[in-house]
C-alpha cells in the first residue's frame, strides 16, 4: 500500500502534529507493509494560529498541493491521507482547495478526524452554498478515522465508505517515575498544560486557584504551561493574578524535556476543557502515563478514555467544582501506578500504530458505499 500523507508535523507542537510525526516515524518502518510519502502542510507558525485563515498561507498551501501531485506522478497510484478541518470557515476553505486540487488524482481518500465538530457545523451553521460545496468535496471518503466511538457520529453526515476507531497515543516515556512523597511544607502542585484559552478551561483553572488560595493560603500552587491564544488573554491573565503572588506561575511553552519535568513534579493535572473541537486530548494521556490524578470535564470522548479512580469530573465553567475536586485529589493520595497501568493497557504508541495499520489495510478490500 502506498500512502501520501498531506499534513503538518511539529513545529508548532500540538496533538494533531504530534500524532502525524508518530505516524511517519513508525508506520513506514519495515514490516508495516505501507510505503509513506509525506508533504508537510506547514501553514501555522504557532499553536494559536492553527485553524485560522491568513492570506500568507495561500502560497505554502498551493506549494504543498503541487508537491503532493508531483509525488503522485513520480510514484504512481496511491491513497491520499489528510486531516480535515473542524467547524471553522477559514480552515474549511483550505480543505476545499486541497480537495479540488488533489482528490481527483488519488485512488483513495483517507480522512483522519483529529478535530471534532465539522459535521455538526455543516448541518447547523453553514450556509446552503457552504454545505453543498463541502459535501461535494468531502463526501464518500474511502476511510474516515475517528478518535473514539463517542465522536463518530460527527462524520456520518459525510457518508464515509468506512469508519475506523483509532485512539491517540504519545511517544513512550519509559520507566514510571517513582511515587512522589508528600512535601514536608504541605504544598500541593497543580498543573495546567495546553493552549491558554477560555474554552480550554484556562481561566476557570485560574479562578479555582484563587478560591483555594483564599481558603488555605500557601498550600496550593498552580503552574500554567502553554502559549496564550491572544494578547487579550495574556492581559486578562495578568490583571486577574496580580493579587495571587507566587501561588501561580506561567512558564509559557514547555518543550518535551520541560513538560516531562512538570508532569513528574505535579500532584494533579487540571484540564477543564469545553473547547468545541476537542477530540481526545493528548495532555490527558500524558497525565495517565505519568500517573498523575486528573481533574477534567465530561466533554466529547474524554469520559470513555479515563479510568474511574483518581479522576474527577467537573462541569464546564464551574471554578468552584474545580477547586473542590482538587481538594479531593489532595485527600485521595497517590495513585500508586493505577493511572499508568491504564495508559499501558490503552494508549501506547505500539497500540496506536497497530490500530492505524489495521484501519488503513482495510482499504485493500472492496467496500460498499455505506460506512461499516
Amino acid at each position: 500500500m502506498i500512502l501520501l500523507v498531506l499534513a503538518q508535523v511539529p513545529p508548532p507542537h500540538h496533538g494533531q502534529s504530534a500524532m502525524i510525526r508518530l505516524m511517519l516515524d513508525e508506520l513506514g518502518r519495515p514490516g508495516q507493509g505501507i510505503e509513506l510519502h509525506h508533504v508537510n502542510l506547514h501553514l501555522s507558525e504557532n499553536s494559536a494560529d492553527v485553524g485560522h485563515w491568513r492570506l500568507k498561507k495561500i502560497v505554502p498551501l498551493f506549494a504543498a498541493c503541487f508537491k503532493a501531485l508531483l509525488l503522485r506522478w513520480q510514484h504512481g497510484p496511491m491513497a491520499l491521507y489528510y486531516v480535515p478541518a473542524p467547524g471553522k470557515r477559514g480552515a474549511l476553505y483550505r480543505d476545499w482547495l486541497v480537495m479540488l486540487l488533489c482528490r481527483p488524482f488519488f485512488n483513495q481518500l483517507i480522512l483522519h478526524w483529529h478535530a471534532v465538530g465539522l459535521g455538526h457545523w455543516i448541518d447547523t451553521v453553514a450556509t446552503k452554498t457552504e454545505r453543498a460545496i463541502t459535501h461535494r468535496l468531502l463526501d464518500k471518503a474511502d476511510l474516515s478515522i475517528v478518535l473514539a466511538p463517542e465522536v463518530a457520529n460527527d462524520v456520518e453526515t459525510f457518508h464515509p465508505r468506512r469508519v475506523a476507531i483509532v485512539q491517540n497515543s504519545l511517544t513512550e516515556i519509559g520507566v514510571l517515575p517513582p511515587t512522589k512523597q508528600r512535601r514536608t511544607n504541605g504544598r500541593f502542585e497543580i498543573l495546567y498544560l495546553g493552549l491558554c484559552s477560555e474554552e480550554k478551561g484556562f481561566f476557570d483553572t485560574v479562578e479555582a486557584l484563587a478560591l483555594l488560595h483564599a481558603r488555605t493560603p500557601g498550600v496550593y500552587h498552580l503552574t500554567l504551561a502553554g502559549p496564550f491564544d491572544s494578547e487579550a488573554s495574556w492581559q486578562r491573565f495578568r490583571e486577574r493574578t496580580k493579587d495571587l503572588g507566587n501561588a501561580i506561575h506561567h512558564v509559557g511553552f514547555a518543550d518535551a524535556e520541560a513538560k516531562r519535568a512538570l508532569l513528574t513534579e505535579s500532584d494533579v493535572l487540571c484540564f477543564p476543557t469545553y473547547y468545541q473541537h476537542e477530540g481526545q486530548p493528548l495532555v490527558l494521556i500524558e497525565a495517565l502515563a505519568h500517573d498523575i490524578p486528573i481533574v477534567t470535564t465530561k466533554w466529547r470522548g474524554i469520559p470513555a478514555m479515563l479510568p474511574l479512580n483518581h479522576v474527577w469530573f467537573v462541569e464546564p465553567r464551574h471554578p468552584d467544582q474545580i477547586a473542590d475536586a482538587i481538594m479531593q485529589a489532595r485527600k485521595a493520595g497517590e495513585p500508586g501506578g493505577v493511572l499508568r497501568e491504564h495508559y499501558l493497557l490503552n494508549f501506547t504508541p505500539a497500540q496506536h500504530i497497530t490500530a492505524l495499520n489495521s484501519a488503513l489495510r482495510t482499504l485493500e478490500t472492496p467496500a460498499s458505499d455505506s460506512a461499516e
